[in-house]
């Protein structure tokens, strides 16, 4: 897939809607959703960051790249839509954190719930705690996702954490992002919190949850660790 991987960049930054969707769904026929997600999108929105970093691309280019692969991931979602809803199903909603505007990794973890049989919701980027919380109140998910790519939003997330493990649901809360993997955030998180770093942890972490469901366990219940 990594020859792949200059070319979906570049159709990124060009705006090329056709030539990114051409080249996912060119890899779909012998690849896993997944593995598009970790050995594609992923490393080319990485790639991105860093020429912005770099300065090679201006905030236009990365916005344009980032609208073009939101496109992309909707496409991949699309055989997954379905106009009936499934009362058994577990519940899960995604979102940014408040002033956070990246996006795309937590929408790919929700896709990959919906995959599995979950009954999502995604709530975009940028969602104030209370609005979380008030939808959380209402919806009672089984697991409450929420994501950041900023080092400084860091001190916000016990608020988020705390106010969750408050609900009389006991959602499992999940915390993801890039930020996740370059610090220890053991002391800010509890033992129903989940630290996701790496996508294929979290699939083997659903699997587990779903073997649990078979075995007569549930999500609030399951003590598995990914870091």
């Amino acid at each position: 897939m990594e020859n792949k991987l200059d070319a979906f960049v570049e159709a990124l930054l060009d705006g090329n809607q056709g030539k990114a969707l051409k080249i996912v769904k060119d890899l779909r026929e012998s690849h896993s959703r997944l593995d598009v997600y970790m050995q594609l999108v992923t490393p080319a929105m990485y790639q991105i960051g860093r020429l912005w970093e770099e300065n090679r691309i201006t905030v236009a280019d990365e916005h344009l790249a980032t609208g073009v692969c939101d496109f992309v991931l909707s496409q991949t979602e699309y055989d997954l839509v379905n106009t009936e809803k499934n009362d058994a199903q577990p519940k899960a909603m995604f979102f940014s954190v408040q002033d956070e505007w990246h996006q795309l990794g937590i929408r790919m973890v929700s896709i990959l719930f919906k995959e599995k049989g979950w009954n999502v919701r995604y709530l975009n980027a940028n969602l104030p705690l209370d609005h979380a919380l008030n939808n959380a109140k209402v919806w009672k998910p089984e697991v409450i996702g929420m994501s950041l790519a900023l080092a400084h939003r860091i001190p916000e997330i016990p608020d988020y954490i705390t106010a969750f493990e408050k609900l009389p649901s006991k959602p499992k809360v999940l915390i993801g992002g890039r930020v996740m993997s370059s610090y220890d955030y053991t002391t800010l998180v509890s033992p129903n919190t989940k630290v996701i770093v790496d996508l294929y942890e979290l699939d083997d972490w659903l699997e587990t949850i779903k073997k649990n469901r078979r075995d007569g366990f549930d999500a609030q219940s399951n003590t598995t660790s990914i870091h």
